[in-house]
């Protein structure tokens, strides 16, 4: 499905079917590591923005927003992440009334304050992370994606 710059596809990855552009699925595992974090900004941000919800890893679905945070060109594009993103950690966590309210609270907060990190194209990689810094301091077209 087009949408914005992005060609989405649907896909199994470890047992999920979660939705990311075409070139994320041919690009190597490596090679996306290199380029994406987890869920919070990096640095401090990522001990108060966890990269679980109640107990299940959303981490994908952040990995999956990360990247396409990196090819995004207009603000539609963003727009266009950020639902990827919410579409992706409901996926990953499963129904609950708790579990979609916290999800919400995510996409709200990415939604909101992800500008800079979009305007940027990147966000820091774990391997750019301090560990001791705590220390120191698509509907348009109908597609149906429930196949």
């Amino acid at each position: 499905m087009k949408a914005g710059t992005y060609n989405l596809e649907r896909r199994e990855l470890y047992g999920h079917m979660l939705i990311a552009p075409d070139i994320y699925w041919t690009t190597s595992r490596e090679e996306i590591e290199e380029v994406t974090g987890g869920c919070g900004p990096g640095k401090i941000g990522d001990w108060f923005v966890p990269d679980t919800v109640w107990g299940k890893s959303i981490f994908l679905a952040c990995q999956i927003h990360d990247f396409m945070y990196i090819d995004g060109l207009t603000p539609e594009d963003k727009a266009i992440a950020d639902e990827v993103l919410r579409w992706n950690m409901s996926t990953l966590v499963g129904p609950g009334d708790l579990s979609q309210y916290r999800i919400t609270t995510y996409f709200i907060a990415v939604a909101r304050n992800g500008g800079s990190a979009f305007d940027k194209g990147r966000t820091p990689t774990k391997n750019e992370i301090d560990p001791n810094a705590i220390e120191r301091d698509w509907k348009e077209d109908g597609a149906d994606w429930s196949k």
